[in-house]
């Protein structure tokens, strides 16, 4: 199967092309934004420089697309929200022409829990409806609405992902590699709602656990889903873990907000997917073991 994946240049990119890559059933088309300066090593790699801001011009058999380029708040190139919102809708709308001339088959975008903004409610169901959303989760929504169109040849499955708990430890998000970095360096941690349960994560094993799943179904509808890890547990069992594989002798102090602790529910996609997801648990142990072992260093 011959799949594309756009934003191969960040964080989550790289991580998800570099286990994707171990599956013989796949040749890779990595679209980066960057000049390709050396072809890939791999036969089933072939880098292509597109800035997706601009027509995509050439022509290119693909059956599938991951879709996770997207310019965010934490763009070192963009700081500026309404330039994020108008980049974003313009790259989705350079995808889809593109996908629509070359009869691309399926669509995985990747959306955001940023879509639903303020949350009040405890359970966070597809059906909720967004309110005061920042303009890059209104970036997220309405592309999801372009891609869902019926006029597109394609079907697309939009992922509406929490923070990804990544290997990089360069970022302060999302909140668990945040307490993970003052963990690490027997640092206080100030955290609140200490015991309401937290399930706003996931990761890239994960993530390409289900992609291969997608991409393999015959047959998918268009729709959108919510996908983070299942299980929740309390936020100070989240604290007390880390600590308890780190060693760390961090204090944990609990800070007063007036905010409300939501969890997600996955019911959706594991219904029409019948994918079995990992625990909050076992998300955090597998990449805090990970970082153990490989001797990262909290930045």
């Amino acid at each position: 199967m011959r799949v594309m994946i756009t934003g191969t240049d960040g964080i989550v990119g790289k991580e998800i092309v570099h286990q994707l890559s171990k599956n013989k059933s796949y040749k890779l088309f990595l679209l980066s934004n960057s000049k390709i300066n050396k072809k890939s090593k791999k036969k089933k790699i072939k880098l292509l420089h597109q800035d997706l801001t601009k027509p995509v011009t050439f022509k290119l058999s693909i059956d599938a697309i991951i879709h996770c380029a997207s310019k965010n708040p934490l763009s070192k190139v963009v700081s500026d929200m309404e330039t994020i919102y108008k980049k974003n809708l313009k790259m989705t709308k350079n995808l889809i022409k593109f996908s629509n001339k070359n009869d691309v088959k399926k669509i995985i975008f990747f959306s955001s829990m940023d879509v639903y903004g303020f949350i009040e409610k405890k359970i966070v169901t597809e059906n909720l409806k967004p309110r005061n959303s920042s303009l890059y989760g209104k970036s997220k929504f309405f592309s999801e609405k372009l891609l869902n169109e019926k006029k597109n040849k394609f079907k697309t499955i939009s992922l509406r992902i929490p923070g990804v708990f990544t290997l990089d430890l360069s970022r302060s998000q999302p909140l668990v590699i945040n307490m993970l970095k003052k963990i690490m360096n027997n640092e206080t941690v100030y955290a609140y709602n200490l015991n309401s349960d937290f399930n706003n994560i996931t990761d890239t094993h994960e993530i390409v656990k289900l992609i291969d799943i997608i991409l393999k179904k015959k047959k998918i509808k268009t729709s959108i889903y919510n996908f983070s890890a299942s299980k929740p547990i309390k936020v100070i069992d989240v604290i007390n873990l880390i600590k308890k594989i780190f060693k760390s002798k961090s204090k944990i102090i609990q800070k007063k907000i007036n905010k409300t602790s939501f969890i997600i529910s996955n019911k959706k996609i594991t219904d029409d997917f019948n994918i079995k997801i990992s625990t909050t648990k076992n998300i955090i142990l597998r990449n805090c073991r990970k970082i153990l072992n490989t001797d990262y260093k909290a930045a």
